[in-house]
């Protein structure tokens, strides 16, 4: 069967005739190219809604008979060794470098043809477009050398189920059925396999590659997915409270491996002390005035990052000449007092950004005009920030913090700010705390209410 022009044929037609090249009754190989390019040459747009279903689900059977063939390919050429005598790279290697693509994925082609090999079934229903590439991962993911003899075995009716259950569904009867087949116990602690590489750029930046195998992969995925979950949340309520961006997921995960790196590194998560520890080296001129602050290894800090670490970071800043000879160290009247930090725990609740739900211990407790500035340590001058919105207010269009009386207050805050103490059965305070944008809005600022929610109503005393 020869291919015409494209717009006679349906998608149907062109699925059945790349269907029956597959089997070996339609003409030679390289017509699979024309009907390839008629499938593509389709105008989707104009195919109505069934056709449009029914192309879907026969686009995705021809994509897994596809994944199929690649398997193969790419196991043989893996086993052959040929790349390594003629390029001196492994097949895996060879291939993300010739394709462009990302090495984790070519990696995980050559787990599925590892896997097709040592399973037949799957490798047929796969053939057939019955499964796909991601139920032959979960094998691979599940399956360990106690108990493949008896996966090998049991497959034909792990291939029944996969192909008549949702995928969710066969992940858990594989993961159930490999805990009882496995009479040893789980697989090994993996982390003497796991690897993690830490570098800087020399540009002030921090490269991190982890890649994490076994158990430690489910629970570092569904620990680092929770915190992007949560994330998220707070940035979705920051929308629609201060009409801020939701970043991108990428912006979120880094943000949700700060957080979780931050809380990590107390020995109390409820300590409301400040996280981080260090000395930074603070360069002043002849006169006093300070030129330059810079990490311990001498990497210089931008201004950004030196006025939310020396704000009230847990860190002992050692001032030094332009020689690097110390003058003085430290000043500790600049940090707030712990019986200031509970006061302001209990007035803020967390970080007073609108929307933001992070918690007192991973705050920061912010001068509204720094220190080295003339503010003073009084906790009406002072407020708890999280990591990020305290970078906020050091930024290059910096947000700031007003505090003003109720009558200073704009007719919609002032309504907020009553309302939010009537919620709360409380007497509105007299000092209100408010945010002003870069643009020159304004919102008012959190409290322990906002965080916490109002308490609950006291029992009446019996009659």
């Amino acid at each position: 069967m020869r291919l015409h022009s494209a717009t006679r044929l349906t998608v149907s037609q062109v699925l059945g005739t790349i269907e029956r090249m597959f089997l070996g009754e339609d003409g030679p190989l390289e017509s699979a190219t024309a009907a390839i390019d008629a499938l593509m040459a389709i105008d989707i747009t104009a195919v109505d809604e069934d056709e449009l279903m029914a192309a879907v689900l026969g686009i995705e059977v021809l994509a897994r008979r596809i994944d199929a063939v690649r398997a193969v390919a790419m196991g043989r050429l893996d086993s052959s060794g040929c790349t390594q005598k003629q390029v001196g790279l492994p097949a895996r290697r060879w291939k993300a470098i010739r394709t462009h693509g990302a090495p984790p994925v070519v990696a995980r082609e050559l787990l599925v043809a590892r896997t097709l090999a040592r399973f037949g079934a799957f490798a047929e229903a796969m053939r057939a477009g019955a499964i796909g590439s991601e139920h032959v991962l979960a094998l691979a993911n599940a399956c360990n050398e106690r108990v493949e003899a008896a996966l090998v075995e049991l497959e034909d009716g792990l291939v029944t189920f996969a192909s008549r259950h949702r995928f969710t569904v066969y992940q858990r009867h594989l993961r159930n059925l490999v805990a009882i087949l496995d009479q040893d116990g789980p697989v090994p602690d993996c982390g003497d396999v796991d690897r993690a590489r830490m570098s800087a750029d020399g540009n002030g930046n921090l490269l991190v590659d982890a890649e994490f195998s076994g158990h430690n992969a489910v629970t570092a995925q569904r620990i680092i997915q929770a915190e992007t979950d949560r994330q998220y949340r707070m940035a979705r309520s920051e929308h629609e409270t201060a009409g801020s961006d939701i970043p991108p997921m990428a912006v979120l995960r880094a943000r949700a491996l700060q957080a979780l790196l931050r809380r990590g590194a107390r020995a109390r998560v409820d300590d409301p002390k400040p996280v981080v520890e260090a000395i930074l080296p603070v360069t002043v001129d002849s006169e006093g005035n300070p030129t330059g602050i810079h990490s311990v290894d001498g990497q210089q800090l931008d201004d950004v990052s030196a006025a939310v670490l020396i704000c009230d970071a847990h860190l002992q800043p050692v001032v030094v000449d332009a020689s690097g000879s110390p003058l003085r160290l430290g000043r500790t009247r600049r940090l707030f007092s712990p019986a200031q930090r509970r006061a302001m725990i209990v007035r803020d609740g967390g970080c007073i950004f609108p929307g933001c739900e992070v918690p007192v211990s991973q705050c920061d407790a912010h001068h509204f005009v720094p220190f080295g500035q003339g503010g003073p340590t009084d906790i009406d001058r002072g407020a708890f920030l999280c990591r990020r919105h305290h970078g906020l207010v050091h930024s290059s269009e910096p947000w700031e913090i007003c505090v003003c009386t109720e009558d200073q207050l704009p007719a919609r805050l002032l309504c907020q700010h009553r309302e939010r103490a009537a919620g709360a059965r409380l007497r509105p305070a007299r000092t209100v705390i408010t945010w002003r944008g870069p643009g020159g809005r304004r919102l008012l600022a959190q409290n322990a209410i906002d965080h916490c929610g109002p308490a609950p109503p006291r029992r009446r005393a019996a009659a």
